[in-house]
């Protein structure tokens, strides 16, 4: 994937990501702040470089579900598939449905999410990436699956 913009709606630009070739891992930078995205365990993790105690976490909550739950400080979000043949995310924040995530076409991984303007940058740009991760799981997993 390596260097990607992230952009809100409007074209203004917010956070850059860079994300590890081999790993499921990326540097950040969100309005100006370097942030690392990676691994804990199970759990995926954001951390602000120049303020540790910004901390984002993302686990599955079940095996045998695809959904993540994200949470930042005291908001829990949870992105999840939108149906079964679907290949469309929702995102809900402490429980009501507040955005989706798609992906670009039929021939690209690159995701988007819409979610309102009050969510924090850092929090979207992390939703993204948890959205990015589950595509790139869900390919991997019909490309294994077709061998």
């Amino acid at each position: 994937m390596g260097l990607m913009s992230v952009s809100r709606a409007d074209g203004t630009t917010i956070a850059e990501l860079d994300k590890s070739f081999w790993s499921e891992r990326a540097t950040v930078v969100i309005e100006g702040r370097p942030w690392s995205f990676g691994k804990d365990g199970g759990a995926r993790t954001g951390i602000c470089e120049s303020d540790p105690a910004l901390r984002l976490s993302a686990t599955r909550p079940s095996f045998w579900r695809q959904g993540w739950q994200v949470t930042s400080g005291s908001t829990t979000y949870e992105i999840k598939p939108a149906g079964v043949f679907i290949s469309a995310y929702d995102v809900f924040r402490d429980g009501t449905a507040i955005g989706a995530s798609g992906k670009g076409s039929f021939w690209t991984n690159k995701p988007w999410v819409d979610v309102p303007d009050d969510v924090p940058a850092a929090d979207a740009v992390f939703l993204l990436w948890i959205a990015f991760l589950m595509r790139a799981r869900a390919a991997q997993s019909a490309a294994s699956a077709s061998t």
